[in-house]
């Protein structure tokens, strides 16, 4: 199977994927009159060395472009950082008619997109993911934010990308940590949105699936389905009013454990590992809440634990973990509302659980082989 050229257009962001997206870069900058007043490309020093030099060579409109800088990481993702590329863009004279280039993973498609979306009250960007995790998800859907200390997206603004252009051929630029992290996005997706394609995923194990080459068929099937279906929900929802909130299954834990590793002195998790960890929570809350059959719920987590890695929380800090969940932005009226599923391919949104629920969840996580 290939991925399309154009895979798929919502009434915002083109979206193109394929071994010839990048050729497509200067097409929908020349099309849209894009950059008038200056090209500027983010990498971070990871992209900066591995894949702006294929970017640049495939694009004349990129090659004469400013280059602007971040380190790698979630550090990167602060309005401190955010602060000093507004100053870079002034002080280059960046205009409101330049175009910005995020170029990167997840860390930089956010941050990108968030110092566009404020610059003199919105420039233009684009996004070239190079990660897996961007280009299965963090880069599609509009959504820009930095983190507000250590609580993840707290500000940010729903603000479309003028395209988003995915070439598969930056994953073998990953290491295996990376490629994993962003597997657990696209198993998101076919659990939420696709169950015959999360039957088929169980057939392999873990290892099995990231050892496939990132041209594989069933590789570039994944990633196409992930694509198709963040677009399908996002051009219905842009605004995540309720029907996105089916793309947080495993994010209102994952996201406070994130969080939680990003303290001095604890070892941080990876965004996919730690989604991946809230997919077992969500899948053993779903068992409680939603009537997700035990064995689905059995076949989800055994599959998960088997190849993401875990990350021990002490009973003495798991109250600081139910604190980082009060600031999940799907919680209302003091309650801690979560997305879960009823089956593969069956999401339920806003479904609220007590502390006492989400405590049992956490020790799921910390002992997988207990449940059943």
């Amino acid at each position: 199977m290939k991925l399309t050229s154009r895979i798929i257009t919502t009434d915002r962001t083109p979206v193109f994927a394929g071994d010839h997206a990048l050729a497509s870069v200067d097409k929908l900058i020349s099309s849209l009159h894009l950059g008038r007043d200056g090209i500027f490309v983010l990498v971070d020093k990871n992209t900066k060395q591995h894949c702006l030099p294929l970017a640049v060579q495939k694009s004349v409109h990129l090659a004469g472009a400013v280059i602007l800088e971040i380190d790698g990481g979630e550090a990167s993702k602060s309005l401190l950082t955010a602060e000093r590329l507004w100053k870079d863009l002034l002080a280059a004279g960046a205009g409101r008619r330049s175009l910005l280039v995020n170029l990167g993973g997840g860390v930089v498609s956010d941050l990108g997109g968030f110092v566009a979306a404020g610059y003199k009250r919105g420039i233009g960007y684009i996004n070239i993911p190079t990660s897996l995790m961007g280009q299965a998800d963090a880069a599609i859907g509009g959504k820009t934010s930095v983190n507000l200390g250590p609580v993840k997206n707290q500000v940010g603004f729903f603000y479309p990308a003028k395209g988003v252009f995915i070439f598969p051929g930056f994953q073998t630029t990953l290491s295996c940590d990376h490629l994993r992290s962003g597997m657990a996005e696209i198993i998101k997706s076919a659990i939420v949105g696709n169950a015959r394609l999360w039957k088929r995923i169980l057939v392999y194990s873990p290892a099995d699936l990231l050892g496939l080459a990132p041209e594989h068929p069933f590789r570039l099937e994944l990633l196409a389905n992930a694509i198709r279906f963040k677009n399908e929900v996002v051009v219905k929802d842009f605004r995540e009013q309720k029907l996105r909130k089916v793309l947080n299954f495993g994010h209102t834990i994952g996201h406070a454990l994130e969080a939680y590793s990003q303290a001095e002195g604890r070892n941080p998790m990876l965004h996919g590992d730690a989604v991946a960890a809230g997919m077992v929570c969500a899948a053993f809350l779903s068992n409680r809440k939603t009537d997700l059959p035990t064995g689905e719920m059995v076949a989800l987590i055994s599959w998960i634990t088997a190849g993401f890695p875990s990350y021990p929380v002490p009973g003495s800090d798991l109250q600081t973990i139910m604190e980082l969940m009060k600031h999940d932005k799907k919680n209302t009226a003091g309650q801690i509302r979560f997305t879960l599923i009823s089956k593969p391919g069956i999401p339920r949104v806003d479904i609220a659980c007590d502390p006492s629920e989400i405590i049992e969840a956490l020790a799921c996580y910390q002992e997988p082989r207990q449940v059943g």
